[in-house]
């Protein structure tokens, strides 16, 4: 898209929530949390993604959660209840928008740049790899078994309505379009959390960090289909004493890839007190 047809939106203010206290990542949870050197139970990284794509979407619709880019990096915590505001410029450079998430001192939390291209980008060939057979029960994850480019088992996932309308009660969004209509487009942010699903699928985790994501968006995903979320590990990495690793999403339905997602978290954080490796 031209920047011609872009413009500055307005801040969005919201009232975070951390629907996830009870959620298996018990980073989502003041004790586990507060382990590992946080303040208290952290906001997930998708409700923060969530908040962000609400200016966009409001002055978009479908346009954008059909046809967008977006890359987010997460730096700081959001705890419940924080007061946050996201503030929209254009990005001549890249076409499109820079975002910034920051909460009530004013510091900055995340950061995004989302664009919505004027050529689709082509789906990555590893979106057609077949997913590896189920597993009866899911290990521990280590590093020894984060196994670059093993497909993980694929994850069945059919939002229903009610899915769409509680993600967006939790998000504090608003937005009539992903209310109204046969079949609702589904919220960006539930769409990104199924790449935090994906590695819960293959692997039991007890307290891990999302640090990031690059999200295409190839087509609209909408109320009523059955999806099949694929997942591969393409990168993994140690740093400051925590192990990293990027995940290769793509979320399909119909034999189609609707959209993809390149996925980094921290899957085995360092407690805080420890030392890193020398």
């Amino acid at each position: 898209m031209s920047t011609a047809a872009l413009e500055a939106l307005p801040p969005y203010r919201v009232r975070t929530h951390n629907a996830s206290e009870h959620s298996e990542n018990r980073m989502h949870s003041d004790d586990v949390a507060r382990q590992f050197g946080f303040e208290g139970a952290l906001v997930p990284g998708v409700t923060l993604f969530a908040h962000m794509t609400r200016p966009l979407v409001e002055r978009h619709g479908e346009a954008w959660v059909g046809n967008a880019i977006a890359e987010v990096s997460f730096s700081k915590p959001a705890y419940q209840g924080d007061a946050l505001t996201v503030r929209t410029s254009v990005d001549a450079h890249a076409q499109g928008y820079a975002l910034t998430c920051t909460n009530e001192e004013g510091v900055e939390l995340a950061r995004m740049m989302a664009q919505i291209p004027s050529v689709r980008p082509a789906v990555d060939p590893r979106a057609d790899i077949a997913p590896s057979a189920p597993i009866r029960e899911r290990p521990i994850v280590s590093w020894a078994l984060m196994e670059i480019g093993k497909p993980f088992p694929a994850l069945a996932w059919a939002p229903a309505r009610a899915d769409n309308v509680h993600w967006c009660d939790d998000v504090r969004d608003d937005l009539a379009l992903y209310r109204e209509g046969a079949s609702p487009p589904l919220h960006p942010g539930l769409v990104l959390r199924q790449a935090n699903f994906a590695l819960r699928n293959r692997f039991a985790i007890p307290a891990w960090i999302h640090t990031g994501s690059r999200i295409v968006f190839h087509e609209v995903l909408r109320v009523g289909p059955a999806y099949e979320v694929r997942a591969i590990p393409e990168e993994k990495w140690q740093r400051k004493g925590h192990e990293l690793v990027r995940l290769y999403v793509a979320i399909r339905a119909g034999g189609r890839t609707l959209a993809e997602v390149m996925h980094t978290a921290i899957f085995n954080p360092r407690r805080a007190g420890e030392r890193p490796p020398a």
